[in-house]
């Protein structure tokens, strides 16, 4: 199964960190004109911003690097998206700087000087090789992982009465939008697995903050704000499903960045974990809390419409309440 976001033909998008100017221009100009697009920063703290603001399909970055170092870098890089494909470089490479390359999230060590077409060789095996692990996925083993997971959702799900079957109808929410999408059969797939799962996390949340009949504190909602990130950590182990980890991290991101846990904004936010955001809201407003009654569909489509381009992604959120309507219209035609 290919676990992409990517739903059309846009350029693959390449990150270049480097410290060497002249290096960095001729890679970026030699990848632009073989169709790559291709973004530069010249130390780590600057990529890592970027990074918030765009999602990318490569990182390429030099092991020498001033301040936050190449090694450093890769895992911070690793630790947001496990699944990116990092190429480490280095003016002199040594075979001893391989294993803790490797260690730091880096799948590749190269020589900074390789030709364009060299890089583009060692891109696309990544590229190719991250989408043959991702068909895993469909394999028996995880189809396995899925039911035992599904089965830990459940038993989440269980501990509150409020909460009861909340990810069966965040992923039916979700599999809506994602039809108005024109999603591909395995996108779907991949995306109906990330919402059954999508509060994996919460297996790390007290039972008494998940079953709490009232408003909660201050301090109990830090344990609620780490499930995402817990969940994310859960499943990055998992190599088929280091794609949907990051899908399950970022689903508490705000599109304008505001979110939690690590900031993203726009369309550096996975867009599955956009299409839950979306889901999971709608889903919380329109169900009994104890503290407070279930909200209408129309305060509810209100509530999203009134928060788009800042929590949520508003062409998202058209989509939502666009299938919502025509499935009401449905059933009274029936």
């Amino acid at each position: 199964m290919a676990l992409t976001d990517r739903t059309d033909n846009k350029k693959t998008q390449i990150l270049i960190v480097s410290m060497n100017d002249r290096a960095r221009r001729e890679l970026q100009n030699g990848l632009s004109a073989l169709g790559y697009e291709c973004y530069t920063c010249s130390d780590g703290e600057s990529a890592l911003g970027l990074m918030k603001q765009r999602l990318f399909d490569v990182v390429i970055t030099s092991a020498e690097l001033l301040g936050m170092s190449g090694i450093q870098l890769a895992r911070a890089i690793s630790r947001i998206h496990p699944h990116m494909p990092i190429i480490m470089t280095s003016l002199r490479p040594d075979p001893a700087q391989i294993p803790q390359a490797l260690a730091s999230g880096a799948c590749d060590l190269i020589g900074e000087m390789c030709s364009a077409e060299e890089f583009r060789a060692i891109i696309e095996r990544n590229l190719d090789r991250r989408a043959a692990a991702n068909r895993r996925i469909a394999s028996d083993r995880a189809d396995i992982l899925f039911k035992a997971i599904c089965a830990m959702t459940a038993a989440i799900d269980a501990k509150s009465h409020y909460a009861a079957r909340h990810s069966y109808r965040v992923t039916q929410l979700c599999m809506m939008i994602g039809s108005r999408l024109g999603l591909s059969e395995q996108q779907r797939l991949t995306l109906e697995l990330a919402a059954q799962i999508h509060d994996i996390g919460k297996v790390g949340t007290p039972d008494t903050v998940l079953t709490k009949p009232d408003v909660l504190t201050d301090e109990e909602w830090v344990d609620v704000l780490k499930h995402p990130a817990l969940g994310g950590a859960f499943l990055a182990n998992v190599p088929e499903l280091v794609e949907i980890a990051s899908v399950i991290r970022h689903h508490h991101e705000h599109f304008d960045g505001t979110g939690y846990p690590d900031g993203l904004q726009g369309e550096a936010i996975p867009l599955f974990a956009r299409i839950i955001a979306v889901a999971d809201a709608y889903d919380a407003m329109t169900s009994d809390r104890p503290y407070r009654k279930a909200m209408t569909h129309e305060q509810a489509a209100e509530e999203l419409r009134r928060n788009s381009g800042t929590q949520f992604d508003g062409e998202l959120v058209e989509h939502l309440l666009a299938a919502l309507t025509e499935k009401s219209a449905e059933r009274r035609a029936a």
